[in-house]
C-alpha cells in the first residue's frame, strides 16, 4: 500500500507499507523521481508564430515526437495568446536534454538565409513567366521569392496582331503593310512593345530570395539575373502575315531546319502557327534589330520559293 497525503496539513510524507524488498524498491523508485523532478529546468525559446506549425505538425504529431525525442515536455503558445507570450515556446526536463531540444527547435525555425534584388517593375512578369520562374527556383534549390510586402505590378495585356482586313471566316487577312507602295497581295507586319508601361511600371520591386545555405541562394541569384538580361534584350515582339499560306512550310524548312537556322542567327524566339490557312500571324520575339532581321529573312526566303 503506497498512502500520499491528500492536503498539506497532512505533511509531505508519503506512507508505504508492505514486504520489505517491495517496500525498499518502492522508495527508491520514489526517491528518484522525486531527485529528477527536483532537478528539471524549464527555458524558453523564442519563435515567431508563423513557425509554429513546424513545432506542431497535424494534429500534434511533430510536438509529440520531438517530446519522446528528446525526453522534455513542450509548451506551444496558443493562438488566442497575445503580446510576448505569443512568441514563448518552453521545454522542461533535465538540463542536458532541454539543451539538446532547444538547439534543434532553434536550428529548424531560424530564418532561411536571404539575398534582396531590385528588378525593375516593367521586366516583372517578363522573368516571372506566370509563377513558373518561382516554381522551379523553389523545385531546383528550395529557395523562395517575396517582395516584402509589395504588391506586384498588375499584368498588361499581351501585344496580338490588330491590323489586316476581314477574310472568309472572320480571320484577318494580311492586306496592310507598313510600305504604302505595297499591293494588295503584301504581307502584314506589326512590331509592338513586350514590356508593361505606365506609372504602374515605373520603379522597382525587391525580389526577397529565401532559401536554406547561402551557396542555393547565389545559385538562384544568379539565375535572376541572367532572366533579367535576357528580358532586357527582348523587348519586342512582331506579327508576320504572309499572303499565301502554303508559304509557310517554307518557313520551317525540312525537320524544322530553316526556321532553327533563322532563330540562331537572330537570336529570336520565333513560333510559326499551325493554322496556316486561317491568316495567322508569325510571332517573333526578341531584341527589336533581331526581330526586324529575322522578318527579312523569313521574307526573303518565300520570295526565293515564289
Amino acid at each position: 500500500m503506497v498512502r500520499f497525503p491528500k492536503t498539506d496539513a497532512e505533511g509531505n510524507t508519503i506512507r508505504v507499507e508492505g514486504p520489505t524488498a517491495v517496500v525498499e524498491k518502492l522508495c527508491k523508485a520514489i526517491l528518484e523521481m522525486v531527485s529528477e523532478q527536483e532537478s528539471q529546468v524549464t527555458e524558453v525559446v523564442e519563435v515567431k508564430p508563423e513557425k509554429h506549425r513546424l513545432l506542431i505538425g497535424r494534429g500534434g504529431e511533430t510536438r509529440r515526437q520531438l517530446e519522446s525525442q528528446f525526453g522534455v515536455q513542450i509548451n506551444i503558445p496558443r493562438q488566442t495568446e497575445t503580446g510576448e507570450a505569443r512568441s514563448r515556446v518552453t521545454i522542461k526536463g533535465q538540463q542536458e536534454k532541454v539543451e539538446a531540444a532547444m538547439a534543434h527547435i532553434t536550428e529548424i525555425t531560424k530564418e532561411a538565409e536571404g539575398e534582396t534584388l531590385m528588378i525593375p517593375r516593367k521586366y516583372h512578369h517578363a522573368i516571372a513567366d506566370n509563377g513558373q520562374f518561382f516554381r522551379r527556383l523553389r523545385g531546383d534549390h528550395k529557395v523562395s521569392v517575396d517582395h516584402n510586402g509589395q504588391r506586384p505590378p498588375p499584368r498588361s495585356a499581351l501585344p496580338t496582331p490588330s491590323r489586316g482586313a476581314t477574310g472568309a471566316g472572320g480571320a484577318a487577312m494580311p492586306l496592310i503593310t507598313d510600305d504604302p507602295s505595297a499591293n494588295e497581295s503584301s504581307h502584314s507586319w506589326e512590331l509592338h512593345s513586350l514590356h508593361s508601361s505606365g506609372d504602374d511600371a515605373e520603379g522597382e520591386i525587391p525580389w526577397v530570395l529565401g532559401g536554406p545555405t547561402p551557396e542555393a541562394i547565389a545559385t538562384a541569384k544568379s539565375k535572376v539575373e541572367r532572366a533579367l538580361a535576357e528580358a532586357q534584350k527582348s523587348d519586342s515582339v512582331g506579327f508576320l502575315i504572309l499572303p499565301d499560306p502554303r508559304a509557310y512550310r517554307h518557313v520551317v524548312g525540312p525537320g524544322g531546319a530553316e526556321i532553327n537556322r533563322i532563330r540562331k542567327q537572330t537570336g529570336t524566339k520565333i513560333q510559326v502557327p499551325r493554322n496556316q490557312g486561317e491568316g495567322e500571324a508569325i510571332e517573333i520575339t526578341g531584341a527589336k534589330d533581331g526581330v526586324e532581321e529575322a522578318r527579312d529573312i523569313i521574307l526573303q526566303v518565300v520570295s526565293e520559293h515564289a
